[in-house]
This record gives C-alpha cells, structure tokens and sequence, in this order.
C-alpha cells in the first residue's frame, strides 16, 4: 500500500512555498477549482477576520487563481491575494492544521497592508519577516498555538536564505516575534484606516501533547529506532515526534524539511541533532548509519 504520508511530504516538495510578491501580468484570474477552502468566499470571510483582529481595513481582494502556491499581487491598480486551492489543501492535509491555511493567507494580507510597495517578485527580505511577523501575531490573537502559527513554515520554507527570502529560522523567530506581541501589532499600516472597534482576543488553549495523552487522530506515523526497540514513537499532526514511556508523552525533535532530494526531511531535536528521512521512509544518522524506520500508521 502506497504510504500516504511520504506522497504528502513530496507532493508538498513539489508545491514549495515562496510566498512571494509580484505583479500579475498574465494570470488567469479567478480559476474554479474545488479543494483548499471550501470556496472563495470561505477564504475571504477568513480574510476579512485578519484584517479584523489587526484593526485595519482591507486594501485588497480575495481570489483563486493558477499559481504555485499564494501571492500578494497587483493588477491593473488593483490589489489581491491569490492562492492555489490544490496547494492550500495538500498543506492543510499534511500539517494536520487548519492554521497553516490562515498563515499563508495572513502572510499575503501583510505585504498588502504592511510593504510600501508590491514589486516584480523582489520584495525585501525585512518585508518577508514583517509579513511573518504579522502573520504570527493575528494568529494568536485568532486562536492559533505559537506552534501551529508556524507549521506551514516549519513544512515548506527552505533551510538556507534564497535571493528574495529569509531561511526558515529566520522567518519561524519573526513569527514567534509576532505571535507574543500584545496589543497592537508594532508595524506601519500601507495608508490603511484603522478600525475603532477593539480586536478580539484568543481563547486559552490547552496543548493536549505532553498531558493529556495524543488523540489517535493526531497520529501521522509510526517511527521505530533500531537502538530503542522497545519504545514507541510516532509523528504528529504537528509534526512533533513525539516519545510514549512510562505512560507520559516527550517532544524529541520535529520534523522539517530540507534542501536534499535524497532526504527531503530531516529530524532535529533541541541540541540541533539530526536524523534523516529518505524518500521511502528510512532514518539515517549524520554518518549515513541506517538507525530507525518512518512509515504510516495502520
């Protein structure tokens, strides 16, 4: 049987996220499609609650459109944010959050509401963090964990900075930044009006990992370690891999991804240790020493 889990991790590879900003010239706008949010209009009823809870205005319209993955465009004067239904869906389905749907979409609005300019695919490395930024602080105040503000990031971004792009540490510290700010959000608006009416604040959350056990249906995969036979380990929805012994739950790494085709994702815990995950589910140390096995729980 196919393993779902890897065909997520690689159809996500081929949907690489660049959240990018740019000018439409030549796209197909709207595109009908029937996955990622449940239509359009569920997407900007998600936007227009992140234009909310920041306090502004919306400058910009919502729509799906044939792009790689999500951008901040303008178009004949007109500001939107588009995004690829098929993109938002695999991301969702993988990360096992919705919050990484509303992450990408609030990163977007941030170009929209917060840079001076929306540029040719060349916007400045300070305004990608902004956008994190913001994007992890209208997602606390929505609800959202500081963990699931950064799933889809922690999922897609590349571990090395690229020309228009910080690296994925860096842009995970924006959004941590942004999602413990208090009040409001520490950035200049793009000449958007802001909203009298107070935002609304999060709900406390209580990380059922680690105290109250991990729900089956957070469970991704199993993962055995040929040194430790005896104990289990699995992969979350959050993508912890997470220790079961003793009855108590231990966070000992994460997963994330990474720039080689032969281990697309790797395994890293505090120390910054690393394991590797190949294509057909094999752990490998940093000696390239087989030590454990990753695949789909039945």
């Amino acid at each position: 049987m196919k393993n779902k889990l890897l065909s997520f991790l690689f159809a996500l590879l081929t949907l690489t996220i660049t959240v990018t900003s740019a000018t439409a010239q030549d796209l197909n706008l709207p595109a009908s499609a029937d996955q990622g949010f449940t239509s359009v209009s569920e997407a900007a009823k998600m936007a227009r609650e992140i234009v909310e809870v920041a306090g502004l205005k919306a400058n910009f319209k919502i729509a799906e459109a044939r792009v790689p993955n999500a951008m901040a465009v303008v178009q004949a004067g007109k500001r939107y944010v588009l995004y690829n239904p098929a993109f938002i869906s695999i991301l969702t389905e993988a990360t096992g959050t919705k919050w990484s749907a509303v992450s990408v979409l609030a990163h977007e609005i941030g170009h929209h509401l917060y840079s001076p300019s929306v540029n040719r695919g060349k916007s400045p490395m300070a305004n990608e963090l902004e956008a994190d930024e913001f994007s992890g602080f209208v997602l606390r105040k929505m609800g959202a964990s500081e963990e699931e503000a950064s799933a889809a990031i922690m999922m897609l971004a590349s571990v090395r900075a690229s020309d228009t792009h910080p690296g994925r540490d860096d842009r995970i510290l924006a959004i941590s930044k942004g999602w413990r700010q208090t009040g409001s959000f520490q950035g200049n608006p793009n000449g958007v009006a802001m909203v009298t009416s107070s935002p609304r604040h999060p709900e406390s959350e209580t990380n059922t990992e680690g105290r109250m056990g991990v729900p089956e249906k957070n469970i991704l995969a199993a993962i055995s370690f040929d040194a430790d036979p005896s104990t289990e380990y699995f992969l979350t929805s959050r993508l912890n891999v997470i220790k079961l012994k003793n009855n108590k739950v231990f966070i000992i790494g994460k997963l994330a991804r990474s720039d080689s085709r032969n281990f697309p994702y790797i395994i890293r815990d505090e120390s910054d240790t690393r394991v590797y995950v190949s294509p057909s589910g094999n752990l490998v140390n940093s000696k390239g020493a087989k030590v454990g096995k990753m695949s789909l729980r039945s």
